[in-house]
């Protein structure tokens, strides 16, 4: 093969693999498109999670955990802002594709914090502990209560009205 075919071989290759993107690929582009975070501890996926600040002040948990695995599991324990969470539940078990929601009309968990300091936009640390998967911390963002989280329904709880003004 000649170096003509080999430098041109290589050029093509670089262009259309994207290789030559450099600091502007596609990929590199991609913007968080909900309020919630995911994250995920061996086969336990964290859905959307978030904490939505209540007109009396308390820190509301939002999400779903699924486990993927055959393996059952169980929340140990919740912490919102570094503080422990109240955190309530039709069960803690993770069973195989047997969703824990926190908030919804399928709310079977509630889990919040009574003072939560921040306002809607800034961040806190939430954490959930397993009885066998490791801890996972997740950097959620503190949602104004307006629009469809203006009215909660949540575990054992009536439904809640959250402000609408930070």
């Amino acid at each position: 093969m000649s170096i003509k075919k080999v430098i041109a071989t290589i050029a093509i290759a670089t262009t259309v693999t994207g290789c030559a993107s450099g600091q502007m690929a596609q990929t590199r582009l991609i913007k968080q498109v909900t309020d919630g975070v995911e994250a995920q501890s061996d086969e336990i996926r964290l859905r959307n999670v978030k904490v939505i600040k209540s007109s009396t002040g308390e820190g509301i948990l939002i999400g779903t955990l699924v486990n993927w695995s055959d393996k059952t599991d169980a929340i140990t324990s919740v912490s919102i802002n570094n503080l422990p969470a109240i955190y309530t539940a039709k069960t803690s078990e993770l069973l195989r594709n047997k969703p824990i929601t926190f908030v919804g009309q399928v709310a079977n968990a509630d889990a919040f914090i009574e003072n939560l300091d921040k306002t809607p936009g800034y961040r806190v640390p939430v954490t959930f502990t397993f009885a066998n998967a490791a801890p996972v911390t997740l950097d959620t963002l503190v949602v104004n209560g307006d629009g469809i989280y203006e009215n909660l329904e949540r575990y054992g709880k009536a439904v809640t009205t959250v402000e609408t003004n930070p």
